[in-house]
């Protein structure tokens, strides 16, 4: 959650990857890859059998098959665990029964309310107080996060580039984060999920840190080591600016060299973040009274989008296990899933508010099935997990709430504990 982007150069190092008991060298191909090089490099010299089936349909194995000329036997294959086993039988079955099918009707649905709601607010800050439009066009931004995250999920149409420029107009032109930021980062957050010095989404120092096996890193961070024991007091007033932290991120990523791909559609990414506060701009100035209501719109839409916001992606894994580099590396997909996430149990209400994201586990297991169909899949995941003996946690979202606090509060107890032993030894 840094405010400076920052990335590692893999241009010229290898990448062996295994899929389906095949070694592929996509040294080559890493930097021509739409999800950014980062991730696959999180995946050299490592089995990404379950985490390659989950992200790619049709497209990504036809690119695979490209491939194949460079491609050699696993040279002593590993037999899967029988729970992995399982789980590719359970996947092979939800998509031969259609659950990651797109119900076009529901779609067009949710796209026009989201897009409806927006336009609400705007109506309501111009006719009524922009007190109150603010109010609704900071909800907006939530719903619009959230299409903007199906269809970057590729959850919508068959086609990737019609669900590209749709995650655009949402994203980027609409909610003013860039698409490619949250990609690159999200990619590697759903591969390696809560795995310390990899996950990007768990890395927050200077503001938090989530995990005994972090704290190590706060003496090379400034001001850490001051503010880190006080993290469960500033947490719920932080979430109110993850949005605009978000937004500065990716003004500071559009600008900044990536892989071939990202940097082939760089433009069209800037030409989006220009529009959306082109757009914010020209509404400000022409419908709203004076610069204090100018100023007052734009921060509160941003900082209730924000909140609402953070007070659904916090909730599903920050409070759960941490594993470090080398157990992630040991854990297989299911495993690293089902410890690291918790689903908050849904509601009518919780499931509209959270975009369906209440449902984790079951988005983390199927990352492009639609929304619209994890609450229908959501039995028969806790009954493969009850068969399999694994982990599934859910708790309401008070209870969230308490765990994250609580993680939070403890990690600073440790902090505190570390620094009077510290200042006792001198």
């Amino acid at each position: 959650m840094t405010f400076v982007y920052s990335r590692v150069d893999y241009k010229n190092q290898p990448c062996l990857i295994t899929i389906d008991n095949m070694v592929y060298d996509c040294s080559g191909f890493k930097d021509h890859h739409p999800g950014g090089d980062e991730i696959m490099m999180k995946y050299h010299n490592k089995d990404a059998t379950e985490v390659f089936h989950a992200f790619h349909g049709e497209a990504g194995f036809e690119k695979l098959k490209n491939l194949a000329s460079r491609a050699t036997p696993l040279s002593n294959p590993q037999a899967a665990e029988p729970h992995v086993l399982a789980f590719r039988k359970l996947r092979q079955k939800l998509i031969d029964e259609g659950w990651f099918n797109s119900n076009p009707l529901w779609q067009f649905y949710k796209s026009a309310e989201t897009i409806g709601l927006l336009s609400l607010g705007l109506f309501v800050a111009y006719y009524v107080h922009w007190f109150i439009g603010a109010l609704i066009v900071g909800t907006a931004y939530q719903q619009l996060g959230w299409l903007g995250h199906d269809y970057s999920h590729q959850q919508v149409f068959k086609n990737r580039s019609l669900n590209n420029f749709m995650a655009y107009i949402t994203g980027t032109v609409m909610s003013g984060y860039s698409v490619n930021w949250w990609k690159e980062r999200h990619n590697s957050h759903h591969a390696i999920t809560n795995v310390l010095e990899g996950d990007p989404d768990v890395d927050n120092l200077p503001l938090f840190v989530w995990s005994k096996d972090d704290i190590c890193r706060m003496a090379t961070i400034p001001f850490s080591e001051t503010i880190i024991p006080y993290q469960h007091y500033y947490f719920i007033p932080f979430t109110f600016f993850l949005k605009l932290i978000w937004n500065l991120q990716s003004i500071f990523f559009v600008q900044q060299a990536h892989n071939t791909h990202l940097n082939k559609v760089a433009t069209n990414e800037k030409f989006c973040v220009i529009l959306h506060y082109s757009w914010i701009a020209l509404f400000s100035i022409f419908f709203l009274p004076t610069w204090a209501s100018i100023l007052g719109f734009f921060f509160l839409s941003e900082l209730i989008g924000g909140a609402f916001i953070a007070n659904v992606v916090f909730m599903n894994h920050y409070a759960c296990q941490q594993m470090t580099w080398n157990q992630g590396q040991i854990a297989d997909f299911l495993q690293l899933q089902l410890n690291t996430t918790r689903n908050v149990e849904p509601t009518p209400f919780m499931n509209w508010f959270c975009g369906g994201l209440n449902l984790q586990i079951e988005h983390h297991l199927f990352p492009t099935m639609p929304r619209h169909n994890l609450i229908k899949v959501k039995p028969i995941v806790e009954q493969f997990c009850k068969e399999n003996n694994l982990m599934y946690q859910s708790l309401p979202f008070m209870d969230c709430m308490t765990e994250v606090l609580g993680k939070l509060k403890g990690v600073a107890e440790i902090v505190t504990q570390n620094q009077k032993k510290s200042t006792q030894a001198r």
